[in-house]
């Protein structure tokens, strides 16, 4: 239910490059030395280490800021930088630190550097001030474009009051604010209370380029828009097995990485296929007869384990219990899930096969959201099996596999859902995906997978050698169709991409 757009990405950053490299510079940091830069705030270290300024915590201290010297106002900012996965950090912009405020308490804009599930890197926060001014609860583009564990790269824009940002080339944040027209820029490493191992983020390659007379000449260009035109198939393309002999396959899922990862239910793996190499290896066995998969933009994969009857997380190795119980009852088994925009999680419930020691007498949808408890969000369905959001975010749908039909809802706020209606009928279905038109992929009945438009209208249904279980998009350019049927992985190019 996930789709990688590298190619939008690379596009824009091959375009960011050619622009920006003969413009006139200035190095803020010279990669050797801290000079024309001062700390203010809590205690973290500041150091320099192979080319990189590095900021590392010391436990019970405030927000620490590593600022220039000198005060900007109109300019365009570039800097890489790589963060560890638990480091919440930023770089302030037109920031202040004055006697008259908080006692010099450093605030103004930041943009954010936030490797968590959430991922709003490269959101506006107004650090000390007014809080969020724009995150990135409505795009989920640039959400996606963080590399987890690895280098990014920020473009900084101030003109007047426009300040807008670009993580890896997408376009992030697009704020007016006429707050604060000036002020110095710094380094932050966040505040960890008492946590007492040191964990860093690393800068480089940062300069910058005053602006004088408010035009930006080397602007990255808005990405190109598809129009929907044209047949969501390619031309001559046809289905391929990928590789055979499981049990039954579920839970297709892009990971940060760009590999394929698929579940094998009752053999109790998950499966990770490299569209680059075609090796298919083993990710995780005893699985709890994990189902539905699912990547944050973190890296972190979520997998409804439906043995197991728990909702799980999974991060460098370390596996997390998300929910696995509802008022104290265990739940029946979690079979599908979809990510929202501010680190909550919708998944279905329902029971197949045996039903020999549930403790619940409904099978409903659930939602958790951030750093909370789990709620129950729809409880009126037969069998809820396949979720998913659409690409803003602001409709989930939802596959009553027991009905035969598929609903939509509107999504109010985090968890919260109003206005249920129909979308199609007569469709027994399982797992979905979405692409970038806002079409509808479901894994159904007759071995096909079916595809909606926006509105509910039936395009086009595909049929695969086996009955499909579930779909995604993936692949270099994203518009490779993947999916999960019974004992085969199957693939199918198309000309549409998917939509995260």
């Amino acid at each position: 239910m996930s789709v990688s757009h590298s190619i939008l990405t690379c596009l824009m950053l091959a375009t960011f490059s050619t622009l920006t490299s003969a413009a006139d510079w200035t190095l803020l940091f010279d990669g050797k030395s801290l000079d024309g830069w001062v700390q203010r705030g809590g205690k973290a270290k500041y150091s320099v280490e192979d080319g990189c300024i590095v900021g590392t915590t010391v436990p019970n201290t405030a927000n620490s800021f590593l600022c220039t010297a000198k005060d900007y106002s109109d300019f365009v900012l570039e800097v890489e930088f790589k963060v560890h996965p638990e480091l919440n950090s930023g770089i302030q912009i037109r920031s202040n630190s004055l006697p008259d405020y908080k006692d010099g308490r450093v605030h103004g804009y930041q943009c954010e550097i936030d490797p968590a599930d959430r991922a709003w890197t490269g959101g506006i926060y107004d650090e000390s001030r007014r809080g969020w001014l724009d995150s990135l609860v409505d795009n989920t583009d640039a959400r996606y474009a963080f590399k987890p564990g690895d280098w990014n790269q920020f473009r900084i824009q101030c003109v007047g009051d426009s300040i807008r940002t670009w993580l890896n080339g997408v376009p992030a944040a697009n704020l007016k604010d006429e707050m604060t027209a000036s002020g110095f820029i710094a380094l932050q490493v966040h505040g960890v209370g008492g946590r007492q191992d040191p964990i860093s983020v690393r800068w480089r390659n940062i300069r910058i380029r005053e602006i004088t007379d408010g035009k930006v000449d080397d602007e990255p260009a808005a990405p190109a828009v598809d129009n929907g035109t044209g047949p969501l198939v390619a031309d001559g393309a046809e289905i391929r097995k990928i590789a055979g002999d499981f049990k039954f396959t579920e839970g297709p899922a892009v990971g940060s990485d760009e590999r394929i990862y698929f579940s094998d239910i009752p053999n109790e793996r998950i499966h990770v296929y490299n569209h680059v190499t075609g090796k298919l290896d083993i990710f995780r066995e005893n699985t709890g007869r994990a189902n539905g998969l699912m990547f944050a933009p973190s890296g972190a994969i979520f997998a409804c384990e439906g043995g197991a009857r728990r909702l799980t997380r999974q991060f460098d190795g370390e596996l997390t219990v998300v929910a696995d119980n509802w008022n104290g009852k265990k739940l029946n088994s979690p079979n599908d899930l979809t990510l929202d925009n501010e680190g909550g999680i919708y998944f279905s419930d329902p029971r197949y096969g045996d039903r020999a020691g549930m403790e619940l007498d409904v099978e409903a949808v659930y939602y958790v959201p951030r750093g909370g408890k789990i709620q129950q969000v729809i409880s009126n369905l037969m069998r809820p099996n396949g979720v998913i959001l659409s690409h803003d975010r602001k409709t989930l749908f939802v596959v009553d596999n027991g009905d035969g039909k598929i609903f939509t809802y509107d999504v109010t706020g985090p968890g919260k859902l109003a206005n249920k209606r129909l979308f199609a009928e007569g469709v027994n279905g399982d797992g979905v995906t979405i692409d970038a038109h806002g079409n509808l992929y479901v894994a159904a009945g007759e071995g096909h997978v079916w595809i909606f438009s926006p509105t509910g209208e039936l395009l086009q249904k595909i049929k695969f050698p086996e009955g499909p279980a579930n779909c995604t998009f993936g692949g270099k350019d994203g518009k490779t169709l993947y999916v999960t049927a019974r004992t085969g992985f199957y693939s199918l190019q198309m000309n549409v991409a998917g939509a995260r």
